[in-house]
């Protein structure tokens, strides 16, 4: 199943996209996110443990970025969600320079298969209604904090 979302930021795309990858800030627009550690330096190759959020459920994911190109671009493959609550697949994150600030463009690449009794159009519907909401927060997050940052020049 695939998907493709994004939203306009009225902000730099270096600014975005710090705030978009900061491990420590994922869990404030991410919907989807309880926790986000990544293991060592933030790069191609690095591994990163996902805590879901699901419910009243905390599904683990073990991920890996296969791209991680500041501030252009990052590929994240899930390998595996225990329980398999959670989709795997993989997701893309482009930032776009556009007149005025950033689009940010998220993809995703999901098997959906895994994950057992839950039909198609079920998990069609939870990941555009996540995503929806996780691009409102992140736009939000971004404009508050250039705001702060802002005012402590």
């Amino acid at each position: 199943m695939k998907f493709e979302f994004s939203t306009d930021i009225p902000a730099p795309r270096e600014f975005v996209w710090k705030v978009a990858q900061d491990p420590l800030l994922r869990h404030k627009w991410d919907v989807r996110i309880s926790k986000y550690i990544v293991h060592g330096v933030q790069e191609t190759g690095a591994e990163v443990t996902i805590y879901f959020r699901v419910l009243f459920l905390r599904p683990i994911g073990k991920a890996k970025f296969l791209k991680f190109q500041p501030p252009f671009q990052s590929i994240l493959k899930i390998e595996n969600v225990s329980p398999p609550l959670v989709p795997t697949g993989g997701g893309t994150w482009i930032m776009e320079d556009i007149p005025g600030g950033t689009r940010m463009v998220s993809r995703f690449h999901l098997d959906t298969h895994q994950v057992k009794n839950s039909p198609d159009w079920l998990i069609e519907f939870v990941v555009r209604r996540d995503t929806t909401r996780s691009l409102k927060k992140l736009k939000k997050l971004v404009l508050k904090l250039s705001e702060e940052e802002g005012g402590e020049k």
